[in-house]
């Protein structure tokens, strides 16, 4: 499967993009997510950056604005702008965030400050459970909103299963188990691991895929059983 952990000539042009940019303010350039690794598809896959500054204000991300305008083309994300003092004043606050950075990366200029990240099996547990719960309630919300609109619900379901899988890494390392690299092993692994019915999860990625089509009244049927499974591993969270 296609990726582009090797290519060294879009790395070359972030580099030079952003150094031209912030020169010695600019303290490290991290790609990371599925681009990284073999859930990586060019027709479809955002390149996503960490961009770590040694200072950083409203007029240093200005400086940016050209260089993030330009990359857009190359499928290159906004980047992610950080300082070391707010990654690791933050770990409490977000750590399913800098933990899904961590398990899926490439530094590509400057010190890799990621790999050394550690985490609280506390602090991840009391995100997985607020993500969860947050994350149920706006899934029915905007499922009664689109209620009658087919391609709306199918790309709800295709932007929330996205966003579990950071979750299902946090649960799979408190549970100390091997975190994978691809979404399908995830679900895999966190359906053992968390004993929940992986299989409607797996049915929502076929569907970010593309890989099943679903008519109405099976959407229906589909959100019942998603919704349901959802708030069960919500629970499950609960009492951990």
């Amino acid at each position: 499967m296609a990726t582009i952990q090797d290519n060294n000539e879009l790395f070359k042009i972030i580099i030079t993009k952003f150094h031209n940019e912030y020169g010695t303010n600019l303290e490290s350039i991290t790609v990371y997510g599925s681009s990284i690794g073999p859930d990586f598809n060019p027709k479809i896959s955002d390149i996503n950056l960490a961009i770590v500054l040694n200072t950083m204000d409203i007029d240093s991300l200005l400086k940016a604005k050209h260089a993030i305008l330009s990359l857009k083309k190359k499928k290159v994300g906004t980047p992610l702008f950080l300082t070391k003092e707010y990654i690791q004043h933050s770990l409490d606050t977000f750590p399913i965030e800098f933990l899904n950075i961590q398990t899926q990366h490439k530094t590509i200029f400057g010190e890799d400050i990621f790999s050394e990240l550690t985490f609280s099996n506390d602090d991840l547990r009391l995100q997985a459970e607020r993500e969860l719960k947050g994350k149920s309630l706006l899934l029915r919300l905007s499922f009664l909103e689109n209620i009658k609109n087919h391609n709306a619900l199918l790309q709800l379901i295709s932007s929330s299963i996205t966003s579990f899988i950071p979750v299902f890494k946090a649960l799979l390392f408190i549970k100390a188990k091997p975190i994978p690299n691809t979404k399908e092993s995830i679900i895999r692994s966190t359906q053992e691991a968390m004993n929940i019915d992986g299989k409607i999860f797996h049915n929502a990625l076929d569907i970010k895929y593309k890989r099943i089509k679903l008519k109405k009244d099976e959407l229906l049927d589909f959100f019942r059983k998603y919704s349901k499974e959802v708030d069960k591993l919500s629970v499950i969270v609960d009492n951990m």
